[in-house]
Parts: structure tokens; C-alpha cells; sequence
């Protein structure tokens, strides 16, 4: 068993060569149902690559967006042997379903995807913002000016490896691996701190598996 199959067991983006785990936005909108008493009309992904998070948003009556840094669908390094699988097989619990290659290029097409930095865009107004990783790629003096971009939302999602998840990986014989160079990874208590520093009420949810943040107000 991979590490990321024992911690986040409920959804895999599975494709030949490899497997892309991710919180589903039903999960996420549930969260946000129990904190605020409605269901999230609006979903910003952080990171959307090429765009499944935001389809499957969607798919859950959200009003879905998204930025990333680079087009996958036209860099090089998208078509490597480790995402030359397609289409994407969309994987919770025992049902399957399939997302087609043209499906996602909709959307980069149709402008739910933007190709910049966060650091480019304005200030994000959605009810949840899910970040997979992305935090982590920015280092300790940008991460302030990374989370002011989501003061106007009303609760932001984050997944990342942290020093916990790197030792118990590595007690299981694993390496834990990312698709970009890693500037911040710290315990969890750590990310709690940083976003309780930066305007937010934050807490690691066990079901999730991810931290919880909603701005203090």
C-alpha cells in the first residue's frame, strides 16, 4: 500500500502510469455545509492543473474557477510518461467515471482556468478555495502575501505534505515525492501557527485530512 492510499483512501485520479490523490469537492462542500448551515454556491482551485477538481466541482453545483501556473495541455513536461494516460479515471469508492481529455480543455479554453501565480490574480472572492500542495511552494516570506489573496473567501481547504506525513511515509519504506521544488514543509501544528498569524481560524480535519481555515471576522 502507497502512504497516500492509507491517508487519503476516498478518491483516486488514476491513470496507467500513476495515481493523483485530492479531496473530493463533495467532501469539502459538506465541511463547509456543517461550519456555515448552506451548501457552497462558488469553488476557486489553487493549483487546478488541468482542471478535474474544477470539473468535479462542478459536477457538485458550484460555480467553479481556478488558476495554475502553467498550461498542461500544452507544456512538455505534461506529456511525460507519468501523465500520458489518458482519459482520467475518476475513482470514489466503488463507482468509476470517466473524465475525456476534451472535457478539461473546455475549461482551460472557456477561461475557468487562468494560467498565473496566485500572487498575480486579485484578491479571490469564492466560498471555498482548495489548495492541493501549493502552499508548500512558496517559502516563508511569500506565504503572508499568498493567503491575504483569500481573506475574502469564505473557507480555504489546504493539502500538503508535512513533516508528519514525510516520517510516516518513510517508516513505511516510502519516499514521498512532488511535481515541483518544495520551500516550506513543517509540522502541522506549524501551518496551524501560520495561518492563525495571517488572519485565519484554522484547524486540521481528520475526515478531510487537510487543514480548515476561515477568516477571522
Amino acid at each position: 500500500m502507497h502512504y497516500y492510499d492509507k491517508k487519503y483512501p476516498y478518491l483516486q485520479y488514476s491513470y496507467p502510469e500513476g495515481v493523483m490523490c485530492s479531496v473530493p469537492p463533495k467532501m469539502l462542500a459538506s465541511v463547509y455545509k456543517q461550519h456555515y448551515d448552506k451548501k457552497p454556491k462558488t469553488f476557486f482551485d489553487c493549483g487546478a492543473a488541468t482542471g478535474v477538481v474544477i470539473k468535479l466541482a462542478m459536477d457538485a453545483g458550484m460555480n467553479a474557477r481556478g488558476v495554475d501556473i502553467r498550461d498542461y495541455f500544452t507544456a512538455k513536461t505534461f506529456y511525460s510518461p507519468m501523465f500520458s494516460g489518458w482519459p482520467f479515471w475518476v475513482q470514489q469508492g466503488e463507482s468509476r467515471k470517466v473524465v475525456a481529455k476534451s472535457e478539461l480543455l473546455k475549461l482551460r479554453q472557456n477561461g475557468y482556468i487562468q494560467i498565473k501565480s496566485i500572487l498575480d490574480c486579485k484578491p479571490i472572492k469564492a466560498d471555498l478555495v482548495y489548495c492541493n500542495g501549493i502552499l508548500t511552494y512558496f517559502d516563508e516570506a511569500t506565504l503572508p502575501a499568498v493567503l491575504s489573496k483569500f481573506q475574502n473567501a469564505n473557507m480555504v481547504c489546504a493539502i500538503h505534505n508535512t513533516i508528519e506525513d514525510y516520517d510516516a511515509a518513510k517508516k513505511m519504506g516510502q519516499e514521498l515525492g512532488t511535481c515541483q521544488e518544495l520551500k516550506t514543509v513543517k509540522p502541522n501544528d506549524w501551518w496551524i501557527k501560520a495561518f492563525n498569524q495571517n488572519g485565519f481560524d484554522a484547524k486540521f480535519n481528520h475526515w478531510l485530512r487537510c487543514f480548515v481555515a476561515t477568516p477571522q471576522r
